[in-house]
């Protein structure tokens, strides 16, 4: 049998030949992205934060991409189920995780998941927030934080206050709060924001730490008083509601929940840039900074690299008051 050789600059130009035809398929499939409808994957059920600014802004990016997004909602684990579905997606970048702080709360507390935060998901920005508010039911006679905290110093044992849930940011806000103003008050954890709020307007339990989306349409029954905000700053939509901050022993008091795009840590880093680049655009554009003003969220415009800092902050942050507090998830 006879053997054909062949000299080695010939296999190196075939090599290159082929690399290059390799690369510029991979910048035309890229380029071309994204090539079939996009799945914005929302971690939470339908009508929560994530779900509302994912049906918001499907619309938007479709023009801007010239391609469907669609809202899907996988819910279930505190938002590992969505989490661990977009790490497993092909990475095209047309699989894309609506998350928020949830997330790196269940990091910290060590709850179990089948994927590593900060090594599995890549930040594309985060576009909004929904602080955290400290209210009352108007059946307590008290008008500001200060009233509030004299109460509580006064009927030591009596206050009680809900949150969204075990381990949530609400949680957080409560517990340390409490510990900062030196009163005793008994966490009542609800499985969601929804039933929070449902038995602090029924004045069941008289103190609520809810998102502030949730307790400002509430305001109208004349059943709850919006006391503060827990965040450095004022919010835009309730100017004459103060910060938690701007209090002697509170300056640092900072609770709010971010709503941030993720894609699969594989996704090819140009699919990546053109994601980061839109997505920054649209949340800096007025229209997206009035929408979201209009249903009680405050803009933002965190990109990819400040929002993998801000989940390695809380991270810590979490842990240490989980440890402090002793706050555990089962």
């Amino acid at each position: 049998m006879s053997t054909v050789r062949v000299h080695p600059t010939t296999l190196l130009r075939r090599w290159a030949a082929g690399l290059g035809l390799s690369i510029a398929l991979a910048g035309a499939s890229q380029a071309a992205y994204p090539e079939h409808p996009v799945t914005l994957v929302s971690a939470f059920p339908p009508g929560g934060s994530t779900d509302v600014i994912g049906r918001m802004l499907a619309p938007k990016l479709g023009e801007l991409f010239q391609q469907t997004f669609i809202v899907e909602n996988r819910a279930g684990a505190s938002g590992n189920i969505a989490s661990e579905y977009v790490v497993r997606s092909a990475p095209t970048g047309e699989v894309i995780l609506i998350g928020n702080n949830t997330m790196t709360v269940n990091a910290a507390l060590g709850v179990k998941q089948n994927f590593d935060l900060q090594k599995d998901l890549t930040p594309i920005a985060a576009i909004a927030e929904t602080p955290v508010a400290l209210a009352v039911n108007t059946k307590l006679p008290v008008n500001t934080v200060q009233e509030l905290i004299a109460y509580g110093k006064a009927h030591p044992g009596t206050l009680s206050f809900s949150s969204c849930g075990t381990g949530t940011a609400q949680h957080f806000a409560g517990v340390e709060f409490a510990h900062r103003a030196g009163i005793d008050m008994v966490h009542v954890p609800y499985k969601g924001c929804a039933p929070a709020l449902s038995d602090g307007l029924g004045g069941q339990v008289p103190v609520m730490f809810n998102a502030i989306s949730n307790l400002s349409p509430q305001l109208k029954s004349g059943k709850i008083r919006l006391l503060a905000v827990a965040t450095k700053n004022r919010v835009p939509f309730h100017p004459e509601v103060p910060a938690l901050a701007e209090l002697p022993g509170f300056q640092d008091y900072d609770f709010a929940v971010w709503l941030g795009f993720f894609v699969s840590a594989k996704t090819p880093q140009p699919i990546v840039d053109k994601l980061r680049k839109e997505f920054l655009a649209l949340a800096r554009s007025k229209e997206t900074q009035d929408a979201l003003s209009a249903r009680l969220f405050v803009p933002l415009a965190m990109d990819g690299p400040q929002l993998q800092q801000q989940i390695a902050t809380e991270l810590v942050k979490w842990k240490k008051l989980a440890d402090e507090y002793r706050i555990t998830v089962d």
